[in-house]
């Protein structure tokens, strides 16, 4: 289907009192508009949603008002302020497609979530993860914070062990992150009992190959100065799922929790690791010893000096 073209507008409205606001103005109020705090399942361009489709609390339809408003608004808020969750590799793949003519819009995208919900054992190139790395691939620079949801791996027909390899293989494209979750089922006391980078919540099971998830988040999240003291690994546990992620101590800070004040600490390498929390890199690497975490200058990175 051809694309319909708008044609520039020949009235400046300036009965509107919207329009007559001086541009840094509106620019913030079609910044505001373009927010939603809902994640954008399945986005479509140029397309209308599914008539089954949740509604959002996004106004695009400012857009639809007249043509000066939809000539002068800035969309990229709409990429970059928001985050777009998938359910499969071929939604992605049309999304991303759609803007291969407009790349500054592509190059805004900065939070996506990649849901592993409908992978199936006969579908061998995305199990392997291979489609996936493609669509990673083409999102540099501007990705940010990458999700990878395996919060349904109860009810994806795949072996543990393939399922496990998938979510390992799904991070080789991926670099120069700020953020990397990965998100698992972790329901009742006996899942809280496994550490939070166990396979078990990802998967189901622990018996599953090579125990390297933290590590491969740890190489596609950007380091600083000092890679090893610029992220932190941190968990979190809400409504049944396990949220796992390796995030840079100043991304932490200024965009996901400003109240963060550090890492936390066990008495002894045979204590449970808390529900909630977060570790250092040493803390990780050193979880099975008792070797003592050393001293460091500051947890936030924002703190004066």
């Amino acid at each position: 289907m051809s694309s319909i073209t708008i044609a520039p507008p020949e009235h400046l409205q300036l009965q509107s009192p919207l329009l007559c606001l001086p541009s840094e103005i509106k620019n913030e109020i079609y910044r505001y508009c373009f927010q939603t705090e809902e994640s954008i399942v399945d986005a479509t361009v140029g397309q209308p949603r599914p008539g089954n489709g949740t509604p959002l609390n996004l106004g695009v339809s400012m857009l639809q008002t007249c043509r000066r408003t939809y000539f002068e608004a800035d969309r990229r808020p709409l990429f970059s302020q928001n985050r777009f969750r998938f359910t499969t590799i071929d939604k992605a793949r049309c999304f991303f497609r759609s803007l291969d003519q407009c790349e500054f819009y592509r190059n805004s995208v900065r939070d996506i979530e990649l849901d592993a919900r409908r992978i199936h054992f006969d579908q061998p190139e995305i199990a392997k993860g291979g489609n996936w790395g493609k669509i990673l691939g083409s999102l540099r620079p501007g990705l940010k914070c990458l999700r990878l949801n395996f919060g349904s791996w109860p009810l994806i027909p795949m072996f543990r062990a393939a399922l496990w390899n998938l979510l390992r293989n799904m991070l080789v494209q991926a670099e120069g992150l700020e953020r990397v979750i990965v998100i698992g089922a972790s329901r009742g006391r006996g899942m809280v009992a496994h550490a939070p980078w166990s396979p078990v919540h990802f998967v189901g099971g622990d018996d599953v190959g090579s125990d390297d998830l933290v590590e491969r988040m740890w190489q596609v999240v950007r380091g600083g100065e000092d890679n090893l003291t610029d992220k932190v690994v941190r968990w979190e546990r809400r409504e049944g799922k396990l949220h796992l992620e390796v995030v840079t101590k100043s991304y932490l800070v200024n965009q996901v929790d400003c109240n963060w004040t550090g890492p936390c600490t066990r008495k002894s390498h045979t204590d449970a690791w808390p529900e909630n929390g977060s570790c250092t890199w040493y803390g990780y690497q050193n979880r099975h010893s008792e070797v003592t975490e050393p001293t460091t200058k500051g947890p936030n990175p924002s703190a004066a000096e």
